[in-house]
């Protein structure tokens, strides 16, 4: 925001400088054609009555005119050339505020669009599975414990089924839209009545911008083939992650094969689900995919 508003200014700035020179060169004109037609007039209006005794006098103020007239004309030129500078920093400062303007904006969408959907991917990612595995490993026990409760947990494995973490997602950011919704796009604010919102390539600044595109497409192509190298690593790690905690192991039913006691069901459940060693080792490998995804993801602002 602090560099678009650095920009404007500069464009605001020249843009003034190059107004105030083209009134000055106006100015200067009016005075050339002031001068020229007083000029004229004084010639008219001389009657040679004697040739001897004027001839030195229209001489002497010919040369005063023709100084006159050329100090007019440098000084126009010098006021032709100062306006011509300046137009065309007013046209360089616009262009950048211009790109500053699309860049600002492109970076803005992008934070809305996509990176706060990523930001919410990234703090929900395995809760969903977490929550649906807990689940139904409380449907299970429940299920094999006591049969007269098949009504009330068909109502919960139907809840259990209706988890969808994107479609939650999406409700969330439908009910805080004001958050989660892209702010106005920054307009280009004319100046002195500079109504020109478009890039412009006159022959001063075109070889200029044409560099500067050909240098922009050379990084983006080099970014390109680097981000699509990381999405895939991503990607991958991201897929092993979902594979570790969507493990269907909420099947508890070996531990109710002796009794429906809740004594049975503790010794079972310590001596065989909860005591597994891939348990510990499952976890261990799950903690040590999400830390190497997250460190990518902040490595290279996805």
């Amino acid at each position: 925001m602090k560099s678009i508003i650095l920009v404007m200014k500069t464009y605001h700035m020249y843009n003034a400088d190059s107004i105030s020179a083209q009134s000055k060169l106006k100015e200067a004109e009016k005075q050339e054609e002031k001068q020229i037609g007083k000029s004229v007039k004084q010639e008219d209006r001389q009657t040679p009555r004697s040739p001897d005794s004027t001839a030195n006098v229209r001489i002497e103020e010919k040369h005063v005119r023709r100084s006159s007239v050329k100090k007019i004309e440098k000084m126009k030129e010098k006021r032709q050339a100062k306006y011509t500078e300046n137009k065309l920093k007013a046209i360089k400062a616009r262009n950048e505020y211009l790109l500053a303007l699309e860049a600002t904006n492109a970076s803005v969408f992008k934070y809305y669009i996509h990176d706060l959907s990523d930001l919410i991917d990234c703090c929900d990612l395995g809760y969903h599975a977490s929550l649906n595995r807990a689940l139904r490993t409380f449907l299970s026990a429940e299920l094999n414990l006591e049969q007269s409760k098949h009504e009330g947990l068909d109502a919960i494995e139907n809840a259990v089924e209706n988890l969808d973490a994107t479609s939650d997602k999406q409700r969330l950011m439908e009910m805080y839209n004001n958050v989660f919704c892209p702010p106005m796009k920054f307009e280009f604010q004319p100046h002195m009545g500079d109504m020109a919102s478009q890039l412009c390539a006159q022959q001063p600044v075109q070889s200029e911008l044409v560099q500067r595109c050909q240098q922009l497409q050379s990084r983006l192509s080099t970014l390109k083939i680097e981000n699509e190298e990381v999405k895939k690593t991503m990607e991958a790690t991201l897929q092993t992650i979902q594979d570790i905690v969507t493990v269907e192991d909420f099947d508890v039913s070996d531990c109710f094969q002796y009794s429906n006691s809740m004594e049975s069901v503790k010794s079972t459940v310590s001596e065989t689900f909860m005591s597994k060693p891939s348990i510990a080792k499952r976890r261990a490998n799950q903690q040590e995919t999400e830390q190497f995804y997250f460190t990518v993801r902040e490595c290279y602002g996805f």
